[in-house]
């Protein structure tokens, strides 16, 4: 179950607080490899303490694992944040009418894990920053808007 923190951080609320930040997700290929790829906070949604939204580029292998092993991660980081969210995925919508080339994904939370370093082996280590990209502008801050409305709508 999500904390009121990553639930309030992953609703869609305090995107633009979190809008230079990237979300790694981890699948798993056929061979059994961890396939890492990166969504934004306009690609990921919280409907509530159990259920993520995502929006996932649907000719991926991101989106192929999902179907297939309906099974994904999420590794969220920012200062003093590093956290996994683990949870089974089902396609609800192969594509999505505010972007077509992207399908859209429930992931259903059944394990949340912060990682902090044990104090009296590592005193004082904490994550300083989190992956960050250059911010959409524009027309494609518009898009992702519009993906990130349709997640929470549903």
């Amino acid at each position: 179950m999500l904390t009121d923190d990553l639930y309030r951080r992953l609703s869609g609320a305090e995107v633009d607080a979190h809008a230079t930040l990237a979300i790694v997700m981890c699948t798993t290929d056929a061979e059994g490899w961890p396939h890492p790829a990166m969504l934004s906070y306009y690609e990921v949604a919280a409907i509530d303490r159990q259920t993520l939204r995502l929006a996932v580029y649907n000719d991926s292998r991101t989106c192929r694992n999902m179907r297939e092993r309906s099974k994904a991660t999420l590794i969220l980081t920012d200062e003093h944040l590093a956290c996994y969210v683990r949870g089974a995925v089902t396609d609800v919508m192969p594509a999505m009418a505010s972007a077509p080339y992207n399908a859209m994904f429930v992931l259903r939370v059944d394990h949340v894990k912060f990682d902090t370093a044990p104090e009296d082996l590592e005193p004082g280590a904490f994550v300083t920053t989190g992956i960050r990209y250059r911010p959409r502008t524009g027309a494609a801050l518009e898009q992702a808007r519009a993906v990130l409305r349709e997640l929470v709508a549903g």
